[in-house]
């Protein structure tokens, strides 16, 4: 039986789920030569709508790494906000943080990963940093020794 989480499910349809009983379950990951070449099968996981939370429920905006070139130290908050949009969290005026989807290469599937930016008491950016190597690879893979 396949099981499916839709990442871009309707609100209606994320209240039902969280309101009913029914579990809801991910869906397997699409077979490429890259992640799995041998077409391996994989256990499918089942989670409860009352265990998800919004932090389990992560999206993320997919973006094209050649857009986060825009953004590097010096980089005003209207400038970032202009190429990245509005961050899922703040910490104040310290920081932003950004949850992007990167398509994987060779691959249908997508990997979310959490930018954050950093903004100095000049409210410039000062730093920009990614949770995951993994997501750093895969927005600049020529940075990468």
């Amino acid at each position: 039986m396949n099981k499916i989480i839709r990442t871009a499910a309707s609100a209606s349809l994320l209240a039902f789920l969280f309101a009913g009983a029914a579990p809801v379950m991910a869906q397997s990951n699409p077979v490429d030569p890259v992640s799995n070449p041998k077409a391996l099968n994989y256990d499918d996981v089942g989670v409860l709508p009352k265990e998800m939370n919004p932090p389990f429920v992560r999206r993320g905006q997919v973006i094209e790494p050649s857009q986060l070139d825009r953004i590097k130290p010096g980089v005003t908050r209207e400038a970032v906000r202009a190429t990245l949009g509005d961050p899922v969290r703040t910490d104040g005026a310290v920081s932003w943080d950004y949850d992007v989807q990167f398509k994987m290469p060779e691959s249908e599937n997508y990997l979310v990963c959490q930018y954050k930016i950093v903004f100095g008491a000049d409210e410039l950016v000062s730093e920009m940093v990614w949770r995951r190597r993994q997501c750093m690879e895969l927005a600049n893979p020529t940075a990468v020794g």
